[in-house]
């Protein structure tokens, strides 16, 4: 039998969501719940699924995983909804707009003994892949120092509440940056022990951040800078950068572009932007859903953990702290 799934939101997450799961043959879409039921059942009709415009009605369908895609903190009440009916969790970054949202969304599953994973669908992308290789296999040598850097255009395309701080718990590193925390603690292998950040505004009247410049300490001795901005005006070309230096190679990738790895003697360059076309240029949702499918079918931990969404936040919620403040932020003070 197949594991059913029910998605809360039929945005640009829930459509990405329902195709992911929609290339996994052990999984079913059998239900999609939004606000707006029009919106619900144009996506729904595309899986053979049921729309419903309460998300508790999904229960009512016999799901056995609930994909999460509401505003970032309203994300515990459906965690509570799925824990008590033992049903597993795929929870859209970040996983809550506070650490006691989070560690209560973690405690919930891991007393209900229900899986629940975080949406870092990067990890799941060739390039990213291609570097985390290099780096645990030694090619990279030890990471001393990374750069990330991001660009992207707030635009139509994107739902209007995350803009609101109270919905979305922040701007830019919230909605985006977020994923390129969550590369770097996987990339160089190590947890952030202290922040320094600067956050600024784009001209445009929000109550959240257009773009943020973090430093980053890690506990194993690497150090990183991020930097990302979403202007609402098109800055071209739009891209979405990781260097990281070693102390035997460079290696660099660009998201749905490449990966590279140079050094005195070599110089490899993976070409990844026509990567698993089958699927489309969002097949890293259909590798994130088939994972977490067989961690179900398994009974083994998830790839990517709610753990690892709580860290994520935690390093967000410093970076904040330190952009407000002005100081260094230790983590655990955020």
């Amino acid at each position: 039998m197949p594991l059913n799934i029910g998605i809360i939101g039929a945005g640009q997450a829930g459509e990405r969501h329902a195709m992911g799961f929609g290339h996994v043959e052990s999984t079913k879409v059998v239900g999609i719940a939004d606000l707006v039921l029009p919106r619900a059942e144009a996506l729904a009709g595309r899986f053979g699924a049921a729309a419903v415009d309460d998300w508790r009605r999904l229960f009512d369908l016999d799901i056995d995983v609930l994909v999460c895609c509401l505003p970032h903190s309203m994300h515990v009440e459906p965690t509570e909804a799925a824990a008590q009916q033992g049903v597993h969790v795929l929870m859209e970054k970040p996983i809550a707009t506070t650490l006691s949202d989070a560690r209560r969304i973690v405690d919930l599953c891991r007393a209900a003994k229900v899986k629940l994973t975080t949406s870092f669908v990067h990890r799941f992308r060739d390039e990213v892949q291609a570097v985390h290789e290099w780096i645990v296999t030694g090619r990279v040598g030890q990471p001393m120092m990374a750069r990330e850097t991001m660009n992207g255009q707030r635009g139509r395309h994107l739902p209007r509440w995350i803009e609101s701080k109270e919905l979305a718990g922040g701007g830019v590193l919230m909605y985006s940056a977020i994923h390129g925390v969550d590369r770097l603690r996987w990339l160089l292998g190590g947890e952030v022990v202290s922040v320094s950040a600067q956050a600024r505004g784009l001209g445009d009247d929000t109550e959240v951040e257009a773009s943020i410049a973090a430093l980053l300490t890690f506990d194993n001795g690497a150090a990183a800078s991020l930097i990302a901005c979403a202007p609402v005006y098109r800055a071209q070309p739009a891209h979405w950068d990781t260097e990281i230096y070693g102390t035997r190679s460079l290696a660099r990738l660009r998201t749905r572009s490449f990966a590279e790895l140079s050094n005195d003697g070599v110089m490899i360059r993976l070409e990844t932007h026509s990567a698993d076309t089958a699927l489309g240029p969002h097949y890293n949702f259909a590798r994130q859903a088939a994972a977490f499918a067989a961690a179900i079918e398994q009974d083994t931990e998830p790839v990517i953990t709610g753990e690892d969404g709580l860290r994520a936040l935690e390093i967000c919620l410093a970076i904040y702290e330190a952009a407000e403040s002005g100081k260094v932020v230790k983590m655990g003070s955020a």
